[in-house]
Parts: C-alpha cells; sequence; structure tokens
C-alpha cells in the first residue's frame, strides 16, 4: 500500500476517507501520514496562508473507528 500511496498522491489510504469524509488527510495513523503527499500539499497551502480550516482528525477520534489498512 505504501508504494501506491506515493504513486496515487496518497489516494491508497482512500478508505479513511470514507469514516473521516471531513478529514484533509488520507493517511490517518503515522506511517500513512508520512506517506500522504495530498496531505504534504496541503499542509503546505496551510502554512503559506492559502488553505484555512484544515480539519485533522484528533488521535482519540481516529481509535473509536476501527481503520482498515
Amino acid at each position: 500500500m505504501w508504494l501506491l500511496s506515493l504513486i496515487s498522491f496518497g489516494e491508497s489510504w482512500h478508505n479513511n476517507h470514507h469514516a473521516f469524509p471531513s478529514s484533509a488527510f488520507h493517511g490517518m495513523r503515522r506511517f500513512e501520514a508520512a506517506l500522504d503527499p495530498g496531505g504534504w500539499v496541503i499542509t503546505g497551502l496551510e502554512k503559506l496562508g492559502l488553505a484555512w480550516k484544515v480539519v485533522r482528525i484528533p488521535r482519540e477520534r481516529q481509535a473509536s473507528k476501527s481503520l482498515v489498512a
């Protein structure tokens, strides 16, 4: 999955989007987030002031749902 994540711009973690539709990031777990190029772009845009109200799902809320890797 990790190789597909790099090739597909993070879309191989798309199943997480269905668990948390408002999340700006597909990679939820620590190792997934490290391989989520779409998340990198959103974070960069946020730091530049070009994206705002970026939704990050707290770890506690993530733990309440079972995510499939």
